[in-house]
Parts: C-alpha cells; structure tokens; sequence
C-alpha cells in the first residue's frame, strides 16, 4: 500500500483497490511516517468550481467532477 502510495495512487484508490475504507488508509499512511501529498484546486480548478457552484452545483458534485475532495471545494468557496 505504502510503494502503491508513494507511486502516485490516491487514498481512494487505494482504499478500493484493498477493500479497506480511506480513513484505514490515512491511518496506515500516519502510522509509518509516510510524506502525504498535500492537494488543492489549481487556479484553474477553483475557478472552475466556482463557476459551478454558482450555477447551483452542489460541491460534492463539483469535488467529484474535479476529482478532489469536497472540503477542498468548500474552502476555495469560503475564501471568496
């Protein structure tokens, strides 16, 4: 999990791919001192989300499309 990590794979990929939930993979992540990757919206992605958002697009929904997570959406919307 931890080589499928460093690798480039997603938490939630990996949770699938080991039939273990995201948070199982988080945990084992934090337990052997693994570097997380840290990810945002680009520039791009914000604006983008933002559009959205304001057209009445729910930001799970938008977090979905962008393949990032929700709360990731909710910040960029609150900075505005």
């Amino acid at each position: 999990m931890i080589d499928d990590y460093l690798a480039g794979l997603s938490v939630g990929y990996l949770a699938k791919k080991y039939g273990v939930h995201r948070a199982t993979v988080s945990k084992h992540l934090t337990r052997t001192n693994v570097v997380r990757r840290q990810h945002g919206l680009t520039i791009e992605e914000a604006a983008e989300a933002m559009k959205l958002h304001s057209g009445g697009i729910s930001m799970r929904a938008i977090a979905r499309t962008l393949g990032v997570d929700r709360k990731q959406v909710r910040i960029r919307a609150l900075r505005i």
